[in-house]
């Protein structure tokens, strides 16, 4: 067959918020750096009609393969929660049935809630029939899928940042006089359940020398305003929204210390981009997040309460001159955008 074509299936990449949109930029990225052939289905946009948007996307997708029907085709699916997973068993049947091979690319913390009961694991099951090859972004995923038995073997390809992102990680620290009486936190992320956003916000009233800057929007807002006046910290706490790269940037590096003590990751692009930018982390030590926010770049607590997430920041800013540019270093060595791109179209390709 001609020169293959893959095929990167999934949300929008520039319209949607959230990790795995920012992982797929940076994977379109590095395709175009490294000169390989692909085409973009985006099968989800935030401000665009999901089914109406699905079914044009998928009419798009039918199109696209028939007209290259005589070239090796793969198509890649980044998979979240159920209704993503939907769509994509929906256009995995459909190329399958049009020659196509299929790479699921499993990208949601639900899928560890999947596996946990049996109709999660008999629809796991059905959904990875069509299946050529299976990737996950961390150690974790993979030794839960193979114990699970869904999938003999796996590929572990950690997320990318984006170039611009990468590229901070070679740029000195900002120099700033770090003072453990005035510390500010910053925390990022949508603000939907099992964030631990509000975790970081009660933790205020027990350490009154710290602040927090919280970049980030979504339906808990009005909930975690109301709670930071409730507890009389409004004063300490401000919400940025979604910032722009630049803007995002300042933010992240007019703090101390990275805070997310998340149960709702399958692993947190957001600690890397902290880590980019030389913050050391406090997360909670939840499965794939060790994978991520190992000793030398942070503190991740087992406990998920108010206590010990108080003891961990403390403990941080006490000790934070141990975790100088630690995730800088990190993130050149595990995270380079090239580098991972590479071993993603070498595994799709063979």
């Amino acid at each position: 067959m001609r020169n293959p074509l893959i095929y990167i299936v999934g949300t929008h990449s520039t319209e949607t918020k959230g990790g795995i949109s920012t992982v797929l930029k940076a994977f379109e990225e590095a395709f175009l750096k490294l000169g390989q052939p692909f085409e973009r289905i985006n099968t989800h946009n935030d401000s665009k009609g999901t089914i109406l948007y699905f079914v044009n996307a998928w009419f798009k997708l039918i199109f696209s393969s028939l007209k290259n029907i005589k070239r090796r085709r793969i198509y890649w699916l980044h998979c979240g929660p159920w209704f993503s997973m939907t769509r994509k068993f929906i256009v995995a049947l459909t190329v399958k049935a049009l020659g196509g091979e299929v790479i699921i690319h499993f990208h949601s913390p639900t899928l560890y809630q999947y596996t946990n009961s049996k109709f999660g694991m008999w629809a796991l099951k059905v959904f990875l029939l069509p299946a050529n090859k299976v990737v996950v972004v961390t150690p974790w995923w993979k030794t839960l899928l193979e114990e699970k038995g869904l999938v003999k073997d796996t590929l572990v390809v950690a997320n990318p940042l984006a170039y611009k992102l990468f590229e901070h990680a070679h740029e000195p620290a900002p120099q700033k006089q770090f003072d453990k009486n005035n510390v500010t936190l910053v925390s990022m992320a949508r603000f939907i359940e099992g964030k631990g956003l509000d975790l970081v916000i009660k933790t205020l009233p027990d350490l009154p020398n710290v602040k927090l800057k919280v970049i980030g929007d979504g339906p808990l807002k009005n909930q975690l305003v109301s709670l930071s006046e409730n507890l009389g910290v409004a004063d300490r706490v401000e919400f940025l929204g979604w910032l722009a790269d630049s803007n995002k940037t300042k933010a992240l590096q007019s703090a101390d210390i990275f805070c997310l003590p998340s149960i709702y990751d399958s692993f947190g692009v957001v600690f890397i981009e902290a880590m980019s930018l030389g913050l050391p982390i406090v997360a909670f030590n939840n499965g794939p997040v060790a994978d991520i926010v190992k000793p030398h770049v942070g503190i991740t607590i087992d406990t998920h309460n108010k206590e010990h997430l108080c003891s961990a920041i403390q403990t941080m800013a006490n000790n934070i001159e141990q975790f100088d540019s630690a995730g800088k270093k990190e993130v050149i060595e595990n995270y380079d955008p090239t580098r991972l791109t590479k071993v993603i179209i070498d595994y799709i390709l063979k």
